[in-house]
């Protein structure tokens, strides 16, 4: 938002890093702990702001601060190196210690309108003067949503980082897509259109793949999960905008904003985390929710049937 530049980012960047690793640390010396949970944001932070300084073709690369700044989000993993490195000082000989992230990173070059797509393509009907643009503020203070939306003629709508929702009879408050054939349906004909997409620029395809939601959840609360899962190619994300529920003019535009790289909404399969152990890890795929059932393993602990994922030992 403009309210500091890239050295006092950098400056507090590693404050909190410095400030985080030392409580940490506090912690471990403790020794009041079973099991010891220390989150490090740093990584995310600088990659979040500092991703269009290390690729030429972000809208955003400036080649000044990329001579300065370019090695930010290097400098940083090598700093969380050094922090891995004393933690292993300070823990007990033969304490297990995981590495864990939630996710990995990508480029955000191109903003994605998915609502104006969707209604372009008539799935989502708009009546009315288009509405201002959203903000966080209309999030959290109050503010409207979906007020110029024929939910009557309306069959899909996105919000959120690439989940997208039928307005399905019995679950939205003015449903018109049946359950059963009729979801089904809508489910693949959006599915094979989605894939279509391509960048007015250069006609590059913009989804990577598309997740139904039946093929990739479960459980008791499977209805409220959004119905189609949106994977992108490296470059592309849902605009601000798609997030909270807008639709602008255009499907495509150049992503002006520091806010130059990104996680949500980028095909997972592309998008894999890092995981560390000091303890030899089984051939095969890891997974995130792998992690909960290994510290209960860890312990002894049975592992409830409702948990998914497996224990890696």
């Amino acid at each position: 938002e403009g309210r500091m530049n890239e050295d006092q980012f950098i400056e507090d960047a590693y404050q909190a890093f410095d400030d985080r690793a030392q409580v940490i640390l506090d912690r471990i010396d403790s020794r009041k702990w079973d099991v010891l949970i220390g989150v490090i944001e740093t990584t995310d932070r600088v990659q979040h702001m500092m991703w269009r300084l290390r690729d030429p073709k972000h809208p955003m690369y400036d080649a000044a601060l990329a001579a300065k700044h370019g090695d930010s989000i290097e400098r940083i993993y090598r700093r969380a190196d050094t922090c891995v490195a004393e933690v292993l000082e300070h823990l007990e000989p033969g304490t297990q210690l995981m590495i864990v992230s939630d996710h990995g990173f990508h480029s955000w070059r191109k903003a994605v309108n998915l609502n104006t797509w969707l209604v372009q393509q008539g799935y989502m009907v708009v009546q009315g003067q288009q509405p201002g643009e959203k903000k966080l503020e209309d999030l959290f203070g109050g503010g409207e949503f979906w007020e110029n939306v024929d939910w009557s003629r309306t069959k899909a709508y996105a919000m959120g980082l690439g989940q997208i929702y039928f307005n399905i009879r019995g679950r939205e408050g003015k449903g018109i897509v049946s359950p059963g054939e009729e979801y089904q349906q809508l489910a693949a004909e959006l599915s094979a259109k989605l894939m279509t997409m391509t960048d007015p620029e250069d006609g590059k395809p913009i989804v990577r793949a598309v997740y139904k939601r039946d093929d990739v959840y479960s459980g008791e609360f499977l209805n409220n999960a959004s119905d189609l899962q949106v994977g992108f190619h490296d470059g592309y994300r849902v605009s601000w905008q798609t997030t909270l529920g807008g639709s602008p003019q255009g499907i495509v535009y150049p992503n002006m904003k520091k806010w130059s790289g990104d996680h949500g909404g980028y095909d997972y399969a592309e998008t894999a985390g890092v995981l560390i152990s000091n303890r030899k890890l089984p051939q095969g795929p890891a997974r995130i929710i792998d992690i909960a059932p290994t510290v209960l393993r860890h312990f002894g602990i049975t592992v409830p049937a409702v948990i998914d994922g497996r224990a890696l030992y």
